[in-house]
């Protein structure tokens, strides 16, 4: 087993793919961080809080802050093509074959594969904080607001955007097993990690199911990510679209779990050529 692990993450940081999505990673996410930050005490002329959540700096706005990605369903996208490529690249390029042949119990391979993935979504998971913790903390700093670094709710957000990251890689990984064509799967999983998630967002707005809404992965990323309402500083246990952190954080963790897991079950008993 220790082998077949060592082998896959070799797998994963023997080509230019690990470093152009940790580079996608920082940017997308510094970028956005640097962009948030500059909103936190603006009250853009209303000086209304309610209509400016990021009038008044609390512990909730800086989650916001630095969870800003995940806020728009862009940060997952990164795992999740990560997790997708991981495993289609050995469909495509067919080098599958030679790998069930090197470890004739698939069981085995499929294990190795998915601690490669959880590895390499938690190491862009660090690097995704070092970058919103540089710029959007860093920008903060300049401008005299609080960051709230020494605040723990603060620090269980950057800590939970490693499971975050991992969940997302693993339904990822999920896709790439059941379609195994690349193409297809990067679609079928963008479209519903990003383009569903927004469209059916709308629908059950309009229909006012946001008892439904809250299901849905990337509701569940920002409400494992954000705890605390950045309009009035309270928990966001109480009125909120989401469930309670630890409530959002098992559910997807589930949803990544089940998905890799039932693409491994069928990838395992299909006939390799």
């Amino acid at each position: 087993m220790v082998g077949a692990i060592r082998s896959e993450l070799r797998k994963v940081f023997s080509t230019r793919l690990w470093w152009g999505l940790l580079l996608a990673v920082v940017l997308l996410d510094g970028l956005i961080s640097f962009g948030f930050s500059f909103l936190v005490g603006h009250d853009f002329g209303g000086g209304d809080s309610s209509q400016s959540p990021f009038l008044h700096p609390n512990a909730g706005t800086i989650q916001a802050v630095f969870s800003a990605g995940f806020l728009y369903y862009l940060t997952p996208m990164i795992p999740l093509t990560l997790g997708v490529l991981l495993i289609t690249s050995e469909f495509r390029h067919k080098t599958i074959s030679a790998t069930f042949l090197a470890v004739p119990q698939r069981v085995t391979v499929v294990v190795a594969k998915l601690v490669a993935v959880v590895v390499t979504g938690a190491m862009y998971a660090v690097a995704h904080d070092l970058a919103v913790v540089g710029a959007g903390g860093g920008t903060l700093a300049v401008r005299g607001q609080p960051t709230f670094l020494g605040d723990g709710r603060v620090w269980q957000t950057l800590g939970i955007s490693l499971l975050a990251f991992v969940c997302w890689a693993l339904l990822g990984f999920g896709f790439g097993m059941l379609i195994q064509n690349q193409v297809a799967a990067l679609l079928a999983g963008i479209g519903v990690g990003f383009l569903a998630q927004i469209i059916l967002g709308i629908v059950f707005g309009i229909l006012h199911w946001e008892g439904v809404s809250r299901w849905l992965p990337g509701n569940l990323s920002v409400g494992m990510l954000i705890t605390q309402d950045p309009t009035n500083g309270q928990d966001s246990s109480g009125a909120s679209p989401y469930f309670t952190w630890w409530v959002c954080a098992l559910l997807l963790t589930a949803y990544g779990l089940a998905l890799s897991g039932v693409g491994s079950w069928l990838a395992a008993r299909r006939d390799i050529s």
